[in-house]
């Protein structure tokens, strides 16, 4: 995350150079766990790169707040997550 109010956010700290396409997102089941699930709602404090996990109807988005276009209003941005297995997790399923 890039603005300092943003400290005490819990999020893992790579997931900003995570390999990510125009749909879908390569998280590890560390940067998983690591990201608050806000699939209710939104987080409050909204700070350029600050990162959530959302459940779909059949997957898990990685949501951000991103800049937006419009001068007093913040972008979300979001990505299918892909789940990938290190290789010191074992097998891949």
């Amino acid at each position: 995350m890039t603005d300092p109010l943003g400290r005490h956010w819990q999020q893992p700290a790579d997931i900003r150079e995570a390999p990510m396409d125009d749909m879908h997102v390569l998280l590890t089941p560390r940067q998983i766990d690591g990201l608050l699930d806000y699939s209710r709602s939104y987080p409050s404090g909204t700070y350029d790169g600050k990162c959530w996990k959302r459940e779909g109807e059949d997957c898990w988005y990685l949501c951000w707040y991103e800049p937006h276009a419009q001068a007093g209003k913040i972008g979300i941005g979001y990505r299918t997550i892909l789940k990938i297995i290190e290789d010191n997790e074992g097998p891949a399923t």
